[in-house]
């Protein structure tokens, strides 16, 4: 199988250093990485239109671009730099869950929706370190989350869909060293961030800055959210293509 690994993070970070070297132990596999050249959180589905960016080697089989999580994607389906097509694209392991509400910011989710919109199955790969200080950071474990990707790359490859409505597969775990089991979920938290935007008042041109909240999920027992925390990977299918509801019947516009 031929790999495409992408993320958001970074070409430096643990995260697809760990996935990339997992899956490469495995004979069947053939691994390649297009990464950012630094970190690019929350660009969503950003996507590089007008003037140009950079691509260099930054390893054998990896390469590192100045481009967004989503022109990463672009680079391997549909550009002329390889001579061949990927079977899947896998976006991660990324630092930081992406469960709910956060995968409308996520450039980790917003790769993996390209590749699945350009006619590659993909998944999303993501690790919560539970606290956000600089232990739990540097301390995180990617290990477990990439063995389990390693073993079931096939069943997972095959969630995802590349017909409309086209979906791409959402993986959520915390970071341990093992895991209790596997749930699907097809119900994903809804996140209240809580942050907001601090203006350095002045009459000249002023600063804006932003001050994160705290990402609290409003909890169920069915979704993604507690499903990570109660020691579970977290899977769902997430749908790449916009899907409207229905409008209440006897709803009457005035032109």
């Amino acid at each position: 199988m031929k790999i495409l690994l992408v993320n958001d993070d970074g070409i430096q970070a643990k995260g697809i250093q760990v996935l990339f070297k997992r899956l490469s132990k495995e004979s069947e596999n053939e691994v390649y990485i297009i990464a950012p050249d630094s970190n690019r959180s929350a660009t969503s589905h950003h996507i590089t239109m007008n003037g140009v960016y950079k691509l260099r080697k930054y390893k054998e089989n990896q390469w590192a671009t100045s481009g967004l999580p989503v022109d990463c994607s672009c680079l391997g389906i549909t550009s002329d730099f390889f001579d061949f097509k990927f079977d899947l694209v896998i976006s991660g392991i990324n630092e930081g869950a992406n469960i709910g509400t956060d995968i409308i910011y996520s450039g980790t989710c917003g790769a993996a929706r390209q590749a699945v919109l350009n006619g590659v199955p993909a998944i999303a790969l993501s690790v919560d370190p539970g606290i956000w200080d600089k232990e739990h950071i540097i301390n995180m474990k990617y290990e477990a989350l990439a063995d389990f990707a390693a073993k079931n790359l096939k069943e997972l490859a095959a969630l995802a869909s590349t017909k409309v409505p086209r979906a791409f597969v959402n993986v959520n775990a915390a970071s341990l060293d093992s895991y209790k089991g596997v749930k699907y979920c097809k119900n994903l938290c809804i996140r209240d961030y809580g942050d907001r935007l601090h203006v350095e008042k002045s009459d000249e041109e002023m600063k804006v800055s932003f001050v994160p909240g705290e990402a609290v999920p409003l909890l169920n027992e069915e979704c993604d959210a507690f499903v990570v925390k109660q020691g579970y990977i977290a899977v769902s299918t997430v749908y790449a293509d916009p899907l409207a509801n229905e409008i209440v019947d006897g709803m009457r516009f005035k032109l």
